[in-house]
This record gives C-alpha cells, structure tokens and sequence, in this order.
C-alpha cells in the first residue's frame, strides 16, 4: 500500500483514495495498512456488492450472483438488496481441511476453483474432473499459444461454438485443440473431441451448480425467488444453463461484465465494523449494559470516521447480533433494531433468532435459552460515487447487431446454426428470441431456444428464461 501511494503521489493524483475491503465496503489507506487481514477476499467481494446495487436498481431485491473468472467461480445469496456478511470465514478450507477462521467481517460467499482456464483431467478411478488444478496465465488454455497442452473450459467452449476464436488477441490453433482434446480426454473414454469438449463443460457446470446450491438451497432459500445476476469473463456463457437447473427465470448480464467487480468497488461507501464479543444469556443481561456495550461501539465508530474527515450526518449504522442456543458452538447473524433496547426489544430478537434459525437449519428450539455471542455494530460512511447513465444507442436495421451465424452446442439440441450478436450495436428495448450469443471482446453470453432477451436503459442484459 505504501507502494502504492507512492506511485499515486508521483504520478501527482490527489484525488481521496481507498481500498476495497471483505465486508462489502472500503477504507482509508491508513485503516487498510492497520488492519490487512480486512482486504482477504475483497476482490469478489466487490462484486457481490455490485451485485446488490444492481439489482437493487432494476427491481430485484433477492439476487444471486456469479462471477466466473479463470481459475475460479464464486457466487452469493443476496436477500432484501443486503448481502450477509459472516464472522466464521476460513482460509485454506477445502473438502480435507477444515481451514483457519479468521474472525473478522467477510461477504458470504461459496467459492470453487472452476474457470476459464480449469484443466480437464481423469482421476485414478476413471472420472472425468475439471478444475481446481488451472492452466493460468502462462501457459494457459491450449488456445492461447504458449505451450499448453492440457485442455481447459475454455478449449472446450470454443469447440462448442460458445467463443469464437476471432475475439482472442492470439492466432488460436483449433486443430491442436482437438488433437489434445482426444488424447487427453477423448481416447480414454472413446470419444470424438466434439464429445469430449460438451462432458468438459458439463462437469465444469455441475460443479458451479453444486455451489450455487450451497448458498441458496441448502440454507433453505427457494432459487426461483431470486434473479441471476452473471459477470466475470465467463459468468455470462454459463449463468442460464445453470439457471435453468434451479428453475430461476431472470439472468441478468451487467454492462462492462469482465470488469464488473471493479465498478462494485466503485460504488462502495466507507465501512468499519465493530464487534464486541460479550456471551450472555439473552434475557439475564441488563438493559443498561446492553446500551453501554452500543454506546461504546458506536464511539469508537465516530472517532475513526473523524480521522477519516467524514462528517457525523454522512455516517450509518446498523445492528446485528451473532446469536445461538445454550450449549450450540456455531451461532446465526440476527439483525436487531437500534439502541437504546428495552424489554420488548429482547423478546422480539428472540423471536428474530428462532426463525432464521428454523430457516438455516430446519428447526428451532423455543424453550431452550438463547446467548449473544457478538455485538456486532457496522458503521457506513457517505462518499461521492459515480452517476449511472443511461446509454445512448442508436436504432439500426436487425441485421446490423448480427455479427455471425455459426455452430453452437445446446444440450437438448446438439449444434445448431446460432446468430451472434455484437452488444455494441444493441440498443435499448431490442428483443432477441432465443437460441442466441451476444458477443463483446471480453464475454460471450449465451441464451437458450425459447429464452428472451432485452436490453434495457443502462445497457444491461436481462433474459427471461423458459423454464419449468
């Protein structure tokens, strides 16, 4: 960070500066350098905060979002335009490790090591893998050139027709592809490189389906309640193949969708988090200590946004408590009203906790006492951000928008002669039938037959699926 600002100073821009934090908010270069630990995973996590701006703009409170990059996927639930933000995140954590928790605010998210440059593999017992080993950068896919020669998602979708390979900024040797499409995948299992580029992505999409699931369905939340809101360089190709498996009817494909993290990060304001670990049986504290622990909480809130030179009227704050049953270990975030608490207000919390706690994990034990564990204040500071602004695209003739028609493989059609579209040439209110790929240089989203697909004032994708 020092390095940074250097640069910054050097390059004399005095514009106010902050860094992307795991909670869903930024901070000061100073706060950020006291405290690094707070920066782990913000990288997605502004896109998830996107994520929830979007769809707070166009309509959709409850959201899920998809970021697919190259190495990996990553997706959260978004209810009520809030993302959850969690205090038991664990680094390292995978199907053998139980991780090392890391006790501070991070964004809710599931993530997989499934992307763009996943390698296509066999394991010792004869099943087709994808990911979490990746190709990289350097070599990369197969299709980027430099020595890669195990085939990836990516090889895959261009054997499929979802990429074209003229949107590569290399020459793409596709008789290669297909060469080691066969003898990696295809000899094993006796089958053309055509077969084996579809059971590629098929694999890869199950996997992503897995984790979709972990956030929506195993937490007891109904998918088809929820939009998909898609970006990465590769979210858009998968998002409504996924979204057709959990029956959501609405993806939605921002605009700028391969950098839409970055413009999350944009749109974030300041946030600091305050937690103050007090276990207490939620009836047998006092009221005067309950309003002694906010009231320090939120001290200590304002003296850093003074720091910060945010004035007193730009400062939010909002209230949770990590709660859970008397001899339990894990505890559930319940959102409690603001100071001062009274009686009331505690047996309300205790009604708040027993039903996000049927809804997390199918029961709820009303005679058993509850504890707080965490006190837990989250204090947002106003700063300027960009204005968003409807595009300006002119009427052209339909076939203007086609760039293309070529092969493309859909599940329940096989190849079929599929019109791709430039994005660029899309203008508001269009309507697109389905099946069909709007192509831009850096995302290739693709929409099923019986899908419709409008643009609407900012220039985003919406697609309303045919669905079950």
């Amino acid at each position: 960070i020092d390095k940074l600002e250097q640069k910054l100073e050097e390059n004399k821009i005095s514009a106010l500066k902050y860094i992307m934090q795991s909670n869903g908010g930024s901070a000061s270069f100073n706060f950020a350098k006291k405290t690094p630990i707070n920066m782990i995973e913000s990288g997605p996590v502004a896109g998830v905060f996107g994520s929830a701006l979007l769809g707070k703009l166009l309509g959709f409170k409850n959201v899920i979002s998809l970021d697919v990059g190259g190495t990996t996927a990553k997706c959260s639930l978004i209810t009520n335009n809030e993302v959850t933000v969690v205090t038991d995140y664990r680094i390292e954590r995978n199907e053998r490790n139980a991780g090392y928790p890391i006790m501070v605010p991070v964004v809710d998210i599931v993530e997989i090591g499934n992307g763009g440059g996943s390698i296509a593999w066999v394991d010792d017992i004869g099943a087709l893998k994808v990911g979490p080993k990746s190709a990289g950068a350097v070599p990369g896919p197969i299709a980027y050139g430099l020595s890669g020669e195990d085939p990836t998602t990516t090889d895959a979708c261009l054997i499929t027709g979802k990429l074209s390979a003229e949107n590569f900024e290399m020459k793409v040797d596709l008789d290669n592809i297909k060469n080691q499409l066969i003898e990696k995948i295809g000899k094993y299992f006796n089958m053309t490189y055509e077969d084996a580029a579809v059971s590629i992505i098929k694999v890869a999409e199950s996997n992503m389906l897995n984790a979709l699931k972990i956030i929506s369905v195993r937490k007891g939340h109904d998918p088809r309640e929820f939009a998909l809101i898609a970006f990465g360089g590769g979210g858009p190709m998968h998002a409504c193949a996924l979204a057709k498996e959990l029956n959501i009817k609405k993806v939605v494909v921002p605009v700028g969708a391969s950098v839409f993290s970055a413009w999350g990060m944009m749109m974030t304001d300041l946030r600091h988090d305050y937690l103050k670990t007090h276990i207490c049986r939620t009836l047998d504290i006092s009221i005067d200590d309950v309003n002694r622990i906010w009231g320090e909480l939120r001290d200590e809130a304002e003296k850093q946004y003074a720091d910060e030179n945010v004035k007193r009227d730009d400062i939010i704050f909002s209230y949770t408590a990590d709660m859970r049953y008397m001899g339990q270990e894990h505890t559930v975030k319940v959102s409690i009203p603001a100071p001062p608490w009274t009686d009331e207000i505690k047996n309300e919390i205790i009604k708040r906790f027993h039903d996000i706690h049927e809804k997390n994990y199918t029961f709820k034990l009303e005679t058993t006492p509850t504890e707080i564990v965490n006190f837990h204040l989250t204090s947002f500071g106003k700063i300027e951000k960009p204005v968003i602004n409807e595009i300006q695209v002119n009427k052209c003739d339909i076939l203007e928008t086609i760039k293309e028609v070529r092969p493309v493989y859909f599940p329940q059609d096989g190849f079929i002669d599929t019109k791709v579209y430039k994005r660029d040439k899309l203008w508001p209110g269009i309507e697109l039938k389905g099946p069909g790929i709007v192509e831009e240089h850096s995302v290739s989203t693709v929409f099923f037959k019986g899908d419709k697909l409008t643009v609407d004032k900012y220039g985003n994708l919406i697609i309303d699926l045919e669905v079950e």
